[in-house]
C-alpha cells in the first residue's frame, strides 16, 4: 500500500524568530534520524497538521516531502501550546526503513456488548510494538464482545498482532476487562433490612450461671 504524503516548506527563519512562522499559521519542525544528514528544518501549515495529526498520531509512517528533498517518517513529537493547545514544534523522525523500531500504538477497542453484568474499563489504551518501519500499525482494532461477566479480561498477549510485528509491553498486563459496579441498595431493601429484627446474642455459660 502506497505511503500518505504530506507537504512541509525548507525552513530558513531559526531562534526566536520562529514566532513570525506561526503568527503567519506555520509551524517550525525538523526532520532527523539515522538516514539525515544532521537535521533538516521545515514548516507546515498548522491547520493541515492538526488534521493529519489527528488522524494518523505518532505510529503512521508516511512521505514528508519539502522542495528540494523528502522523507518516509514519523511523528515523534509534537510540542503544544499549554493553553491553547496549538503545535509549537514537531519532531520528525526519519528511520532506516531495513531496521526494526519501536513505536507506541494506539489500541481502538469495537463492539462492545449491549449485556454486560458491570462496567467495560479500558486498562490500556496503547501498547508498544517493534517491527520495520512500513510494518508498524496504525492502530490495533479489538473486538471486545466477549466480555459481559465481571474477571472477563482480554491481554497484551491476546491482541491480534500483524505478522512481522512483536508486542514489547508485558503479554500478561490487562487491557480491557470487566468490572463488577457496586449497586446502592433500593429504599424498600433499606426498609426491608431495617424491618428484620436483629438476633439477641447467645448468653455465655456465666451468665446462664448467675442467673440460675
Amino acid at each position: 500500500m502506497a505511503q500518505q504524503e504530506f507537504t512541509a516548506q525548507r525552513r530558513t527563519v531559526v531562534g526566536k524568530k520562529v514566532r513570525r512562522l506561526r503568527r503567519e499559521g506555520l509551524v517550525p519542525g525538523v526532520v532527523y534520524g539515522p538516514v539525515v544528514d544532521g537535521t533538516v528544518p521545515v514548516s507546515v501549515d498548522r491547520r493541515e497538521f492538526v488534521k493529519f495529526y489527528q488522524t494518523n498520531g505518532h505510529s503512521t509512517l508516511f512521505v514528508l516531502r519539502w522542495e528540494d528533498g523528502d522523507q518516509s517518517v514519523f511523528i515523534r513529537e509534537v510540542q503544544q501550546d499549554p493553553v491553547r493547545r496549538e503545535p509549537l514544534h514537531i519532531d520528525f523522525f526519519a528511520p532506516n526503513l531495513r531496521m526494526p523500531v519501536r513505536a507506541v500504538v494506539p489500541i481502538v477497542f469495537h463492539n462492545p456488548s449491549s449485556t454486560i453484568d458491570g462496567r467495560l474499563a479500558e486498562i490500556r489504551t496503547e501498547v508498544e510494538v517493534e517491527a520495520l518501519p512500513a510494518g508498524i500499525p496504525h492502530q490495533i482494532d479489538v473486538d471486545v464482545s466477549q466480555l459481559v461477566q465481571p474477571g472477563d479480561a482480554i491481554r497484551v498477549g491476546d491482541l491480534p498482532m500483524p505478522d512481522g510485528v512483536t508486542v514489547v509491553t508485558d503479554e500478561g498486563e490487562s487491557v480491557v476487562q470487566i468490572e463488577a459496579v457496586y449497586q446502592e441498595p433500593t429504599e424498600a431493601e433499606e426498609a426491608a433490612a431495617e424491618a428484620t429484627p436483629e438476633e439477641e446474642p447467645a448468653a455465655s455459660a456465666d451468665e446462664t450461671a448467675e442467673q440460675e
